[in-house]
């Protein structure tokens, strides 16, 4: 570990911990004598205005420009990190600053049936959550930014995930796909291979190679124009792949219609080693799930490519009449050669692929469980603090025949109460950004919205649980008082 490091960590650490402190000592350096010593006048209703009126404003600002940096992009990829992150930062300040004035009416809402249920002590919790609004949305902040960064984040992943399943059921109909587990590319061996097996009636590989077309890097990709259309469906709508021997290119309509291409234009595109090739438009597709805006033959770019072939997958179909379990161990057998190569059918592939989204998925999960554990600390502090605050009123209450059982019940549930809220308005964030974001992107990578209903739900009950451990000590804190010593705290 290198002495940069320590000195950064110590750096970046001490230097937010001051430049967090600057406001609430500013703040607490303004407020009178007079309501510092009769909190009761309610000096903090004075400034709630401008917290409404300040978070309002800081939240629009922040929407705007999120919704700029993602779906206008001015500036590209800088703009994009500019804009939308931070807006997705001044929305999170807004949000924080604008809970504090919903703080009373949802965290009664979110009370009632507790009160219901448990009496007295769920009455008293649910009185306590709201009646100080700041100090529940200071409490539930941290909690509340966590989990919208989570739950934005699942809504962006399941979103993905269900998108590529439909994918790969439209646009896929090869039966079986064979892919290099070491990421390396497979040498176009393994396609010729495959091609000469009377169990197969169609084998095209999937060649990448880079070039720019009209001072823009563009990927594109190389198959084979007679076996490729019955492996794939990538929705041609003008044209066809016949064409594609001869020099031709396949081109998706998004680039078509911002480079004004047609069934016959002409476009130059200069491959990464240099070579310019003039080629002819054969054809416009729709769909461009499988991740290329540019299909060119492999004819084509052996033609004017000379760096040695890599394909990142071959797709393969059977026969007529071939039975499945006859014919994989034959193209097992034809891929023995190749240890690198691993065969899978159009459901194992599927399959493979959902899994690795939802590693992505436990990821966030993880996330989520660490955005629980800190705001378990914050809660825990700032129930700590609230009983040391009310220690007489606690008193009070014990002396008119509160037992310690009530009096734990009573933090308790007032930390459920203030951890649901932070969830609520985190889920409600986060959501609304998540959707926002699958919007954003191309439908070729996300063309249908899903809601994480699972990790919704997950949060709400993480919060409930984080709402019982983060009142443990407080609560038994507050059974433990001396009643008498409470009465006397001045």
């Amino acid at each position: 570990m290198a002495p940069r490091t320590v000195v950064m960590a110590v750096i970046v650490g001490v230097g937010i911990t001051m430049v967090s402190v600057l406001l609430p000592a500013r703040r607490a350096a303004r407020i009178p004598p007079i309501a510092a010593l009769r909190p009761e006048l309610g000096y903090t209703a004075l400034a709630a205005t401008r917290r409404l009126v300040g978070g309002g404003i800081l939240t629009a600002i922040g929407t705007a420009m999120f919704v700029i940096g993602l779906f206008a992009t001015p500036g590209g990829t800088q703009g994009l990190i500019v804009l939308a992150g931070g807006g997705a930062l001044l929305i999170f300040l807004g949000v924080a600053s604008l809970s504090a004035a919903v703080a009373k009416p949802v965290t009664s809402a979110l009370g009632a049936p507790i009160q219901r249920l448990f009496g007295l002590p769920g009455r008293l919790a649910r009185e306590n959550s709201a009646r100080v609004p700041r100090r529940t949305a200071r409490t539930s902040s941290a909690l509340m930014i966590g989990v919208a960064l989570v739950s934005a984040a699942a809504v962006f992943a399941i979103s993905l995930r269900d998108t590529f399943v439909r994918v790969l059921d439209r646009a896929i109909t090869a039966d079986y796909i064979v892919t290099d587990e070491s990421f390396q590319g497979l040498p176009p061996q393994v396609a010729v291979d495959l091609g000469e097996l009377d169990e197969l009636a169609a084998v095209s590989p999937f060649r990448f190679v880079f070039g720019q077309v009209d001072g823009d890097d563009k990927q594109i990709t190389a198959v084979d124009p007679v076996d490729f259309p019955q492996l794939a469906d990538l929705q041609v709508v003008e044209g066809g792949f016949e064409d594609l021997a001869d020099g031709g290119v396949l081109v998706h309509s998004d680039p078509a219609d911002d480079l004004d291409l047609e069934v016959g234009s002409t476009v130059d595109v200069t491959f990464q080693n240099g070579a310019v090739r003039t080629l002819t438009v054969a054809g416009i597709f729709d769909d461009a799930s499988l991740g290329a805006n540019w299909y060119i033959s492999l004819d084509t770019f052996e033609d004017a490519v000379e760096l040695p072939p890599r394909d990142a997958f071959v797709l393969a179909r059977l026969a007529d009449g071939v039975d499945p379990s006859l014919a994989r161990p034959v193209i097992t057998e034809a891929l023995s050669t190749f240890p690198q190569a691993e065969l899978q059918d159009n459901a194992e592939f599927r399959a493979q692929q959902e899994g690795q989204i939802n590693q992505l998925l436990a990821v966030i999960t993880g996330l989520l469980s660490m955005a629980m554990a800190i705001a378990v600390i914050g809660i825990a502090i700032t129930l700590a603090l609230s009983v040391f605050e009310r220690t007489r009123e606690i008193g009070l209450l014990r002396a008119v025949g509160m037992t310690r059982r009530q009096l734990r019940r009573t933090v308790r549930w007032e930390a459920v109460i203030v951890s649901v809220f932070g969830a609520v308005v985190g889920v409600v964030v986060g959501v609304a950004l998540g959707v926002a974001l699958s919007l954003a992107v191309p439908d070729s990578v996300i063309d249908v919205v899903s809601m994480p209903w699972s990790i919704i739900v997950t949060v709400l009950v993480g919060a409930v649980v984080a709402g019982v451990v983060a009142a443990w000590y407080p609560a038994r804190k507050a059974s433990r008082m001396d009643v008498l010593d409470a009465i006397a705290t001045e």
